[in-house]
């Protein structure tokens, strides 16, 4: 078995073990001929929101990136930036909505977190003007007095608890990582130094395996990775790391074993999932993102029919058959740990415009 296949099948069998998303996928029928991966990578188009009021959330996020356009795509509320984001109203909440009590939800997905790449050193000021305070960030194993951007922290970088007491001391530095509570409970982060490109583009994940999913972005999506790829004869699964601070949870963040992969317009990180062993009193894996706050990805591409031909092929769970929109044609696949993904194909006038 190659590596590859080898990655595909971890995929499988932990997308396996975490039950169903809610939904029926549709019955899938591979190619009776074997089709090749079609060329180019699908760029980053969108992310799905659910909200019980998309006028005001998207107002929120247009007070939070006054750049970006209001539109709609599909018929749905919409903001229009480096990335667009697509709100879906729902009658009651959404799952997923971040707990600044446990700091995480109760209930997470692959689907970690949305947010901008800019410099956060003055962002004390946008937070203010939108009504979002910050949330909190722990500096270490005895709590401390949380900052609001990891610039702010005593101490360069994250650190483990063994690795705390004898890291150097740091003045505050400008810049760093920090998190806004969204509408509905998303949450948002903000990262970048005085050096960073504004956009509006940024994706976090966690999956159970980050370098197994790693490799099947790469394997089937067709992305370039980011991070070392597996190498051959190397199994991709790994125990997770000890958790480290800065931290939005008081028992520190995971954040290894990591993977990242390149997508046109941004990159995914990829991190472990948090929830092993004791950490949040039992284990909790992750969840199905349809239906969350953070609903789905969504990616375009050039020719559909021939990437649905081709994930047909790869034994890919299509949640949402190939369908027309108001914009060109698309279609909803679910990825490793059940993240949704939705591949759009955009017709002449819409790439126009």
């Amino acid at each position: 078995m190659t590596r590859r296949a080898s990655a595909l099948a971890a995929i499988a069998l932990l997308a396996a073990g975490l039950g169903s998303t809610g939904c029926t996928p549709a019955a899938e029928v591979p190619p009776a001929d074997p089709v090749a991966r079609p060329a180019g990578t699908p760029a980053l188009h969108h992310v799905g929101l659910n909200s019980t009021d998309p006028t005001a959330a998207l107002a929120w996020y247009a007070a939070l990136w006054p750049s970006a356009q209001a539109t709609t795509f599909d018929g749905r509320d919409a903001l229009a930036a480096e990335m667009m984001l697509v709100f879906d109203a729902v009658t009651s909440p959404p799952a997923g909505a971040f707990d600044p009590a446990l700091g995480r939800p109760s209930a997470q997905s692959a689907i970690w977190h949305i947010g901008a790449y800019l410099d956060t050193t003055d962002s004390d000021r946008l937070a203010e003007a939108l009504g979002s305070p910050h949330l909190p960030l722990h500096i270490g194993t005895d709590g401390g007095s949380p900052v609001w951007r990891s610039g702010l922290a005593p101490y360069r970088g994250t650190h483990t608890a063994a690795a705390l007491p004898g890291v150097e001391v740091a003045e505050p530095r400008a810049g760093g990582f920090s998190y806004l509570l969204g509408p509905d409970g998303a949450l948002v982060e903000l990262t970048g130094g005085p050096n960073t490109r504004p956009s509006l583009s940024h994706v976090h994940l966690f999956h159970e395996q980050p370098r197994c999913a790693a490799e099947w972005y790469v394997g089937v999506l067709g992305f370039e990775p980011a991070s070392d790829p597996v190498a051959e004869g190397e199994d991709c699964a790994a125990p997770p790391a000890e958790a480290g601070w800065p931290s939005l949870e008081r028992i520190g963040t995971i954040r290894a074993p990591r993977a990242a992969v390149d997508v046109v317009g941004t990159q995914f990180s990829i991190y472990p999932r948090q929830c092993f062993g004791a950490r949040c009193g039992e284990p909790t894996p992750l969840v199905g993102s349809r239906g969350q706050v953070i609903d789905h990805v969504g990616l375009r591409v050039d020719d559909l029919a021939a990437w649905h031909a081709w994930l047909r092929q790869e034994g890919v769970t299509v949640i949402e058959p190939l369908h027309d929109i108001e914009e060109g044609r698309a279609l909803m696949i679910e990825g490793p740990d059940a993240i949704a993904i939705e591949l759009v194909e955009l017709d002449a006038d819409s790439l126009a415009g």
